[in-house]
């Protein structure tokens, strides 16, 4: 194994806070792992407990005023994977 690059982009802007993303490459360039770290705690998390899962999405677009459809977006992804909803390979190329 050769030699393993390290990009980091700091600080990372658009985001709420500070931050910065850490991205390790191979010798081919090939994305080996990446990070992202952020450093304040929102507590989102907590806004989610005792709600029932389907109000997920509902409930994380509220995170953000600009970006809510991300947020709306991600929040029902997740929901797809806990639930095992699988797709077809159509169906995942359409961009969201």
């Amino acid at each position: 194994m050769g030699n393993m690059r390290k990009l980091v982009i700091d600080p990372v802007s658009k985001i709420e806070g500070h931050g910065k993303v850490v991205v390790y490459m191979d010798d081919n360039n090939q994305v080996t792992d990446a990070k992202l770290h952020v450093v304040e705690f929102r507590g989102f998390e907590r806004f989610l407990q005792g709600h029932p899962y389907w109000e997920a999405p509902m409930l994380l677009q509220r995170i953000c005023g600009i970006c809510f459809v991300s947020h709306h977006l991600c929040g029902a992804k997740a929901l797809d994977d806990i639930v095992g909803v699988g797709y077809s390979t159509g169906t995942t190329m359409i961009p969201t």
